[in-house]
């Protein structure tokens, strides 16, 4: 009885010293990495049961969500695993960024705009210290190649409606683009 008294007591003393050792593993353990969805054109990023693209779709992600990253070993370029609402998969890692996208930033789809009868409109000042206002794009998308800078007044026909931008036809120069909603008020 005494022997056994003795090793329960020596298990014991062991599991005690090694309560502060996993304590610390755990404090130590990183925080989860996050990066966030842009795709082009505002199109959903696959997420996939394996790193190819024949593998199957799990689910698809919006631009603009946020995905945990998961350290995995033996993945191929290019692909980077992520877990999304409970789901885990693989996806193209050349549509992962590090901060979460603007509003202006993500590019909206083009299925998006739902063609409307041609009203005016007027393209607002980014300020009130100024007459400048956004630029007229050749995308829904504020990095997309400017067609010119729009002035405070300017005058513009709005042919499409989307959910962050228009598709305008700008009155003093006939070219068609797009610009920001936030940026335009009805005349």
């Amino acid at each position: 009885m005494k022997k056994l008294v003795s090793i329960v007591t020596v298990i014991l003393m062991v599991l005690g010293l090694m309560i502060p050792v996993f304590s610390s593993a755990e404090a130590a353990a990183p925080a989860a990495a996050y990066k966030w969805v842009n795709c082009a054109d505002g199109k959903t990023l696959n997420l996939r049961e394996e790193a190819n693209t024949k593998a199957k779709v799990v689910t698809r992600i919006e631009s603009g969500k946020k995905v945990e990253i998961l350290n995995a070993v033996g993945i191929p370029a290019g692909w980077t695993k992520v877990k999304f609402n409970g789901k885990t998969g693989f996806v193209m890692t050349k549509f992962l960024v590090n901060a979460k996208p603007g509003k202006y930033e993500i590019t909206e789809r083009s299925d998006n705009f739902k063609s409307v009868t041609a009203y005016i409109v007027k393209a607002k000042a980014l300020n009130q210290k100024t007459t400048k206002s956004v630029c007229l794009r050749v995308k829904p998308n504020k990095t997309a190649k400017s067609i010119r800078r729009l002035a405070a007044g300017d005058q513009l026909k709005v042919i499409a409606a989307g959910k962050t931008w228009s598709k305008v036809v700008d009155m003093n120069t006939g070219k068609t683009g797009y610009v920001a909603n936030d940026y335009i008020i009805k005349k």
